[in-house]
């Protein structure tokens, strides 16, 4: 990657806003080296102050360890949820010669049945505040990349809020998305819908603590049961859908201290067809100045060697210009 900027050269800090973010990162053993590149340049690129978080399964504690840092700490998956979990004990993938790979999703027991791993790691997003008691709260995946600083003021300004990604109108043509839509309305004792008109789900997503606390007390009073286990018995669900839709449909985005922006902070690989040399190349020449990471997707099956091939070619051409 290239050496162009660097997040300490001048970079003044509000230090209230920057005590208040945390990234979280929830990962596990076969996307170490993606958490790895990760890890680095969230050491290079983001303000000091800002805290991050991996959560992990307890099993993979020992091999996350080595990437603990002054402001970095690894805590277990089953140590975030509540009482009821149990991550049962099944193979990551099962290989058949060269003929036939396929990976296999994590399956959990919980305290409404069996559980796929895809909405644990979604109740264990929900469950945030017991992760980090910081006020701002910022979801880096593991398969992206800084490539520019990251200041706690791209999340929130103390007088204006808390920036939420919304994108209008995005998505609505989406029958999976509708899906998740109509998943929440029921969830929050909305009427019923299959689109709120807006889109809240991208990368570097942030939350406020205190609004994922009062989403617990919403989903309690209309299931009428832990907001846990109310989500585990879901097949079809967003977490980031859900928590939109809460904060403008229910609390207001701006009486809940939400600043709500269609701008993306991150250039993601999956609006690109990366496997062909027209997408490639798209992709590599459309990363804008209000992108300070990039996307890959693991599925896409590059190497890291590959990935970060990739990224310098995106990058250097702007640290040049």
């Amino acid at each position: 990657m290239s050496d162009s900027v660097d997040h300490r050269d001048g970079q003044s800090q509000d230090a209230d806003s920057i005590d208040e973010v945390c990234l979280i990162t929830i990962s596990y053993k076969g996307d170490f080296d993606l958490a790895g590149e990760l890890c680095t340049s969230i050491d290079r690129f983001a303000a000091p102050g800002i805290e991050h978080v991996l959560v992990v399964p307890r099993s993979d504690i020992s091999r996350f360890a080595r990437l603990e840092a002054p402001n970095r700490r690894v805590v277990a998956v089953e140590d975030v949820l509540q009482n009821g979990y149990y991550r049962l004990p099944t193979p990551s993938r099962i290989d058949v010669g060269r003929l036939y790979r396929r990976r296999i999703r994590e399956v959990w027991r919980g305290p409404s049945g069996l559980i796929r791993g895809w909405i644990v790691q979604q109740i264990v997003k929900l469950s945030a505040p017991a992760i980090t008691e910081r006020q701002v709260i910022v979801f880096a995946d593991s398969d992206i990349v800084l490539v520019r600083p990251l200041s706690a003021g791209m999340f929130v300004d103390l007088a204006s809020g808390v920036r939420l990604y919304r994108v209008p109108g995005a998505t609505s043509d989406s029958a999976m998305h509708r899906e998740w839509h109509k998943a929440s309305a029921r969830l929050l004792g909305l009427p019923r819908t299959d689109y709120f008109g807006a889109d809240y789900i991208g990368n570097l997503i942030t939350w406020r603590r205190d609004v994922i606390l009062q989403l617990h007390d919403q989903l309690e009073n209309v299931g009428k049961d832990r907001w846990d286990k109310i989500i585990g018995r879901e097949r079809v669900f967003s977490e980031y859908i859900l928590y939109g839709i809460f904060a403008e449909h229910i609390l207001d985005l701006h009486m809940c201290g939400h600043l709500p922006t269609s701008q993306d902070l991150v250039h993601a690989g999956w609006h690109y067809s990366l496997n062909t040399p027209s997408g490639l190349s798209d992709f590599v020449s459309s990363i804008r100045s209000n992108h300070v990471a990039v996307a890959i997707q693991s599925t896409e099956g590059f190497t890291i060697d590959q990935r970060r091939q990739l990224i310098r070619q995106i990058v250097e051409p702007r640290s040049q210009g």
